[in-house]
């Protein structure tokens, strides 16, 4: 395969992760967009903020594959395959088994809540920063955990629990030397 080619399909590949974040930024996006018409008051800073914060939450799965999960199972396999260059088998891993990654500290309705109470605080307290941020931040939460009911048909374990436990892989995972 010509190195342009092979560059194409890389980019195909990263176009495909990069999906679900560029939905999450739409959302922050639109979300701006029903403030600024709530508050009648367009503002960058309002929309910078609430495409940032839609974002945010995600950060929790770069401090997982660098920090506390290191050592957990879909960590290391997203790690191995990375330095072996095999962008497009690692692709399709995240895609498959994403949903099984139940390992992530912030992605639970108690962060959920607790995020949903600061929005309303805000709101409350009439602080537009505090309901941009807090706000962005629930609907990034909320689409997950639709996104987990309409892939899985229910919640992901992740969800339900207060304290991160390690994830073990599904049963089905054949990519992984056991």
């Amino acid at each position: 395969m010509s190195p342009i080619r092979r560059l194409g399909r890389v980019g195909y590949d990263l176009i495909k992760v990069g999906k679900h974040t560029f939905t999450h930024l739409l959302i922050g996006l639109v979300y701006a967009w029903i403030l600024r018409e709530l508050w009648q008051q367009l503002s960058t800073w309002y929309i910078t903020l609430s495409a940032l914060a839609s974002i945010l939450p995600d950060l929790d799965h770069g401090l997982y594959f660098a920090a506390y999960g290191r050592k957990e199972w879909y960590a290391l396999e997203v790690r191995k395959l990375l330095k072996q260059g095999q962008i497009r088998t690692l692709v399709y891993f995240m895609k498959t088994n994403h949903k099984y990654n139940t390992g992530l500290a912030t992605h639970n309705i108690y962060f959920l809540g607790a995020f949903l109470v600061f929005a309303l605080l805000s709101f409350t307290h009439d602080s537009k920063t505090g309901v941009v941020i807090f706000g962005a931040i629930v609907l990034h939460l909320l689409f997950d955990a639709i996104d987990d009911v309409w892939v899985l048909g229910r919640l992901n374990e992740n969800w339900k629990r207060l304290r991160r436990r390690p994830s073990s892989p599904p049963a089905h995972l054949d990519i992984i030397e056991k």
